[in-house]
């Protein structure tokens, strides 16, 4: 393969392969793919990145096949997609916990009170931007983006010889379907001791409203449900921490996961 390219631009090409994946990874992957975040900024951290990673990497991409354009192009198209399902897969595990405090939210109440989110542009409820910040500070503070770097140098020994048209299609759907169920079946669990606490508090109101009809009981209902909701997100908040570095260490074997399916 020497004899068709240089070695430089056999460097280079092996370099590319290695920026593409980590591109198509920065695209959804927690912490990097935020939207206010500029785009020349990934760009550039992906090339740095990619750099860095060269001399780790440069044994196992030697064997990559880059006889001719078409291998190229190949080549192109298969690590961008690798690095976007890998970054698929941690992603669904920031939209279950977004996808929780939804729940939350409108089991206390903030139904009606949404907030334009200004980095999706949609609608969400005011509990989704404090959620989605704790949450991104524990995957930093465990230094969970570390091991998502890890992963994706390990990836590079599970999936370098791996050809488009050898993907395992049909595996990797059925695997992306199964993870989004996962994703409804986390965001519930995050939610029941608040959804819990919010029936308990509108059984007993009830009660109430029948054992003294002549009160207006449903003027209380409301305050009363924010409040126990907020009450209840502070004293399970150190659980909820506790959960969510759970299941961020589960979004590191849902990757492995992924990788040995291709």
């Amino acid at each position: 393969m020497s004899a068709i390219f240089p070695t430089t631009l056999l460097s280079y090409l092996n370099i590319l392969g290695i920026f593409l994946r980590l591109l198509g990874f920065f695209m959804l992957v927690p912490g990097f793919s935020h939207r206010t975040i500029p785009p020349m900024v990934k760009l550039l951290l992906a090339l740095v990145v990619a750099l860095a990673l060269y001399p780790l990497l440069s044994a196992r991409l030697e064997a990559l096949p880059l006889e001719s354009l078409s291998g190229i192009v190949a080549l192109a198209l298969r690590e961008t997609i690798l690095g976007f399902l890998m970054g698929f897969v941690a992603y669904l595990t920031f939209e279950a916990i977004h996808l929780a405090a939804q729940f939350i939210g409108f089991q206390m109440g903030f139904g009606a009170a949404g907030l334009v989110d200004p980095v999706n542009h949609s609608q969400v409820s005011v509990l989704v931007p404090l959620t989605g910040w704790v949450a991104l500070m524990v995957f930093f503070l465990t230094d969970m983006h570390h091991n998502l770097l890890v992963l994706f140098v390990r990836s590079f020994e599970i999936t370098h010889s791996i050809e488009l048209e050898n993907f395992s299609t049909v595996a990797v759907a059925k695997l992306l379907i199964q993870k989004t169920g996962e994703l409804f079946i986390v965001a519930v669990k995050i939610a029941a001791p608040y959804t819990f606490l919010v029936l308990a508090t509108n059984a007993a109101v009830g009660i109430l409203s029948r054992l003294l009809p002549q009160m207006q009981m449903l003027l209380f209902v409301f305050p009363v449900t924010i409040f126990l909701g907020i009450c209840g997100l502070y004293l399970l908040a150190p659980d909820l921490i506790d959960y969510f570095q759970g299941i961020m260490d589960q979004m590191g074997q849902d990757v492995i996961v992924l990788l040995r399916t291709i």
